[in-house]
């Protein structure tokens, strides 16, 4: 559900793990990269103060300030050990209820589904946000069935929840996202979906009947997919034709700024490819006139400046874009570095058997089908993005607690919670 109850959830998880955090007489010691997310969390929120005071018009940019988020993924770390042991529970309920909200979102829009006309999946701001969401689950989903069809050791009661419960979110979740008509989330779905299947064969080779489920998945999807066949044409046969034709001229023109414009003029040009295209344009231009460190929140000012400044949005519709024209190659190589680093201690947590197989896999392909879905929307600026990004950085600061030396103090965190 798209709301700013994330915040406030944030907020509190991390009071609570600050108190407990204190009253730790070894508490675990912050480390490099814990110290790089408050530092450049403190950069952001400097920068912004600095060029508030400085302009004349006191410049905010647009949501700036959702960048200093990283403050907040050590403590969140620390919080996340606080309730480690109950994970399984949470993890259980979220899914649960995410089949009751797909359940009833669906249910009421499946006629308008099958007219073709696009849907809100779940309780989203527009059909683009709740594709995303249904994606994310799709994939989390995935792996929480693998994960009990897999593990002979898993708890009994939990693996016969996700036997039920995980098939009807995946038939419901690939309902609405075709429903919502997101080209951009369509894309992500198509090379994400194939990733899924190679990694989930090699979950075959420990249990066969996760082969059967994996080959009924396909062959259901394939007939889904032949069965909407004119109407997924009717809907991105358009932008397809219209982006060929781009790239095409992009190839055989010595200046591919003009063939961009010539497509942005041109008349066959979808409106919503072609808004995208002068966004596209005007966080360009203004990357290129500050590469190295991007114009932080005067950004927003510039873009009155810009040459399709009469566009209808400034969310610039691109994820990295948005990185780019505030913080420039400089921020965008901090964040990379950060996401790495919780990449690495992710796949160690699992190496040395801190976290099962699938919580890995789930992390690597939903940051994966996240950072595809980026590529034509700013759901990094979006409540669906900003929540993950909490979620998943707990998660890996938790595994870079437990890798460490003071991994023994962990256990110590979970036993003055209780």
């Amino acid at each position: 559900m798209e709301s700013d109850t994330y915040r406030y959830a944030c907020a509190i998880l991390a009071i609570i793990a600050l108190v407990y955090y204190a009253k730790e007489p070894s508490r675990p010691r912050t480390n490099w990269l814990g110290w790089l997310c408050m530092g450049w969390a403190i950069y952001v929120l400097a920068r912004f103060a600095f060029i508030y005071v400085t302009t004349e018009h006191h410049d905010i940019g647009g949501s700036d300030w959702l960048f200093a988020f990283p403050l907040f993924f050590p403590i969140l770390g620390i919080a996340f050990a606080l309730y480690e042991r109950e994970m399984e529970k949470v993890v259980a309920a979220f899914f649960v209820v995410a089949l009751i909200m797909l359940g009833v979102t669906v249910a009421l829009t499946i006629g308008t589904i099958a007219t073709g006309v696009a849907v809100r999946p779940l309780v989203m701001n527009n059909q683009i946000h709740g594709a995303v969401a249904c994606g994310l689950i799709f994939v989390m989903s995935t792996f929480w069935l693998l994960h009990y069809l897999t593990s002979p050791a898993a708890e009994r009661r939990f693996a016969r929840l996700a036997y039920v419960v995980s098939p009807l979110i995946l038939v419901l979740c690939v309902i609405a996202i075709y429903g919502a008509k997101s080209k951009g989330v369509w894309l992500a779905m198509a090379l994400t979906l194939p990733v899924l299947a190679v990694i989930g064969m090699r979950y075959i080779k420990v249990r066969a009947r996760s082969g059967l489920v994996i080959a009924c998945a396909i062959t259901l999807l394939g007939v889904g997919l032949y069965a909407v066949r004119h109407n997924l044409d009717q809907t991105a046969g358009p932008t397809i034709k219209a982006t060929a034709s781009m790239f095409s001229g992009i190839v055989g023109s010595s200046n591919s700024a003009d063939t961009i414009t010539q497509t942005i003029q041109s008349g066959n040009t979808p409106v919503a490819m072609d808004e995208r295209l002068q966004l596209w344009s005007n966080g360009w231009e203004l990357f290129s006139s500050a590469p190295i460190f991007g114009w932080g929140n005067e950004w927003l000012e510039r873009w009155r400046h810009t040459r399709y400044a009469h566009v209808s949005y400034t969310l610039l519709h691109n994820g990295y874009l948005e990185i780019l024209v505030r913080f420039g190659l400089f921020g965008a190589f901090v964040m990379g570095l950060i996401l790495a680093s919780f990449i690495v201690f992710v796949c160690k947590a699992y190496r040395q058997g801190v976290i099962p197989r699938a919580a890995m896999h789930a992390y690597l392909v939903g940051i994966f089908f996240f950072a595809l879905t980026l590529l034509s929307n700013s759901n990094n600026r979006l409540a669906i993005g900003e929540s993950l990004a909490l979620v998943t950085s707990a998660f890996a600061c938790w595994c870079n607690l437990r890798l460490r030396p003071t991994e023994a103090n962990v256990p110590d965190l979970q036993a003055a919670a209780r």
